[in-house]
């Protein structure tokens, strides 16, 4: 479920997403000409399965928005850098609710493929990182542990997007990523699996 401070962050977000749309729109419709690179705006919704850790379960379905800029070599080829954040209700059966923020990196092959004039559907793998926090409250007490980590993974997915005017287009795609972070609390460490599945709308500005 959705915690209340994420609830209230939900207008503020998409206020910003609206406005950096209609940014985009009014700088697409002054110029046609190829492009050699491109900046992505996209929001949407994050599934984290439970977790291989016994006794572990995250939130169902999370609110998720992110950013990703890169460089084609070509009209296929392309290479990018990608970063997106959620935070999810994490619940071990020994504690009280806490909650899990993850923010993701990721450095991707992305290769893009032409179908007509309009549409086009491309792919994307690479090497990511995750920084993530992990805010542990004890049961029937007022104490809280936090721990942090930043641990390794991978990053993937599939997409489709249709060309709007000028440089900008619309896309959706489906993104994955993999980590293992480690978190340290004073009784023990756990390292979770964190698996999560982003469905996602969004802008792209042609540069």
């Amino acid at each position: 479920m959705w915690d209340t401070h994420t609830v209230q962050a939900i207008p503020g977000l998409v206020v910003t997403l609206v406005t950096l749309g209609l940014t985009l729109l009014a700088s697409a419709a002054m110029a046609e000409e190829r492009t050699n690179g491109f900046f992505d705006v996209y929001a949407g919704l994050a599934v984290l399965p439970e977790s291989d850790v016994p006794d572990w379960t995250f939130a169902d379905v999370l609110p998720t928005l992110g950013a990703r800029a890169g460089i084609s070599f070509n009209d296929t080829w392309a290479v990018a850098l990608r970063t997106w954040y959620f935070q999810s209700d994490a619940k071990e059966e020994q504690t009280s609710a806490s909650d899990l923020a993850v923010l993701g990196l990721s450095l991707e092959l992305l290769g893009r493929w032409q179908l007509d004039r309009r549409w086009a559907t491309y792919a994307f793998l690479g090497p990511a990182m995750a920084v993530t926090t992990l805010d542990r409250q004890r049961r029937n007490s007022r104490t809280e542990d936090d721990a942090r980590s930043v641990a390794p993974g991978a990053s993937a997915g599939v997409g489709v997007d249709a060309h709007l005017v000028g440089r900008l287009s619309a896309f959706s795609e489906v993104h994955g990523s993999l980590f293992y972070p480690s978190f340290h609390f004073p009784d023990r460490t756990i390292t979770p699996r964190l698996l999560n599945f982003n469905w996602l709308v969004g802008l792209r500005m042609g540069f």
